[in-house]
């Protein structure tokens, strides 16, 4: 369990920097949480307009940040992902949200 909150600090983390970049008077961070018969579904959304394409492709690498020098070391998403693994789940960003929008799937069992 206690890995699970590493996972929700980072992207709280991440969002909460990205936000700071954000030039717009609207801020906000969500989460949500959905119960299925087979999974748990928690959505870590915020008011960014998402993430680049090219940039999607290379967050959960190890070393790869997006960060300023000094501010960032690219580890927080590469090792969220491995232990969402871990657990069996599913850690990726949704492509349909107009937002920035990560959502990690567990199973209930």
């Amino acid at each position: 369990m206690l890995l699970l909150l590493q996972v929700l600090l980072n992207l709280l983390t991440n969002a909460f920097d990205a936000l700071t970049e954000l030039n717009s008077p609207e801020k906000w961070i969500e989460i949500s949480f959905q119960l299925n018969d087979k999974d748990v579904q928690i959505s870590v959304t915020d008011s960014g307009a998402g993430i680049p394409v090219d940039v999607q492709e290379k967050i959960f690498q190890p070393f790869f940040t997006t960060k300023d020098f000094g501010k960032g070391t690219g580890v927080g998403l590469s090792l969220s992902y491995s232990i969402i693994q871990k657990h069996n789940g599913e850690f990726f960003i949704d492509k349909n949200c107009k937002n920035t929008r990560f959502i990690i799937k567990l199973p209930r069992e």
